[in-house]
């Protein structure tokens, strides 16, 4: 018998919209996925808490993010990381242009991720792993600043290892260009934090929404031994995520379905 394959489904972005959330449960509920990221700067974590109660065999990370919406540290103590109103750029490259200028304090990065870690574990959540919005933990300052928060809270799991490059990257240019530079800054991210923190390769980073059934049978049939981690986002990919050949081929491959807790 050939070495196990382990795969976890993680839904994306828990409690940025209520379609969202309910497109998550359902997906783990009728379909195959396994394990969500709570947005870290969520309106409500006691709502959430009481969504997530509902599906209990379904894992939960943190989604940090420093795009779009309100902080959960006092925006006073994370100035770099702010507009003047207060509030997180609305645009990724906002936060890419701060830190490609040396203007994004490492200490504000730590101060606003542990405030967002922190508030959804008072509300009782039990978290496995954390992610980023938009990519953000590609950046070295913003990695090095996870991996701080994971150690402060005794959390396992990064996600930081990107699927390995193929010839349809040629092929495909757009994808095969941002995918490129994806890779890189995650290959020189990795190597500034600790070595058991990587995590699981992840598949689906440049379909992001787009997934669909024959890219999921794709990526299952490249699957090679050990742990492997699929990010979705429901609702736009629902149908994929609940599709009997997807079913029929994580079993034919004999491929276990796990949360990031049971990778540690």
């Amino acid at each position: 018998m050939g070495a196990a394959i382990r795969l976890v489904v993680n839904a994306d972005g828990f409690g940025i919209t209520p379609a969202i959330s309910e497109g998550v449960l359902r997906a783990h509920g009728d379909g195959i996925v396994t394990s969500t990221s709570v947005i870290g700067n969520c309106l409500d974590p006691a709502a959430i808490k009481a969504q997530l109660a509902r599906m209990p065999r379904l894992g939960v990370g943190v989604h940090l993010t420093l795009v779009a919406g309100a902080p959960v540290a006092d925006p006073a103590s994370i100035r770099s990381l702010v507009r003047p109103d207060g509030r997180f750029p609305e645009a990724p490259a906002e936060v890419f242009v701060g830190w490609a200028k040396g203007a994004m304090r490492a200490d504000d990065v730590v101060r606003e991720f542990d405030a967002q870690v922190s508030r959804l574990r008072a509300v009782g959540l039990v978290i496995d792993h954390l992610s980023t919005y938009h990519h953000m933990g590609f950046l070295p300052a913003v990695g090095r600043a996870i991996e701080a928060v994971a150690h402060k809270h005794g959390i396992a799991g990064i996600r930081l290892a990107m699927e390995r490059p193929t010839l349809a990257w040629l092929v495909e240019a757009p994808r095969g260009l941002m995918a490129a530079a994806l890779g890189g800054l995650s290959w020189f991210t990795r190597r500034q934090i600790g070595a058991l923190r990587h995590g699981p390769q992840t598949w689906g980073y440049i379909e992001s929404g787009r997934l669909d059934e024959i890219r999921i049978l794709e990526i299952l049939g490249r699957l090679g031994a050990g742990s492997h981690e699929l990010i979705c986002h429901p609702p736009n990919e629902i149908g994929a995520l609940m599709s009997p050949r997807v079913k029929n081929a994580l079993e034919r491959r004999g491929i276990e379905l796990c949360r990031w807790s049971d990778l540690f």
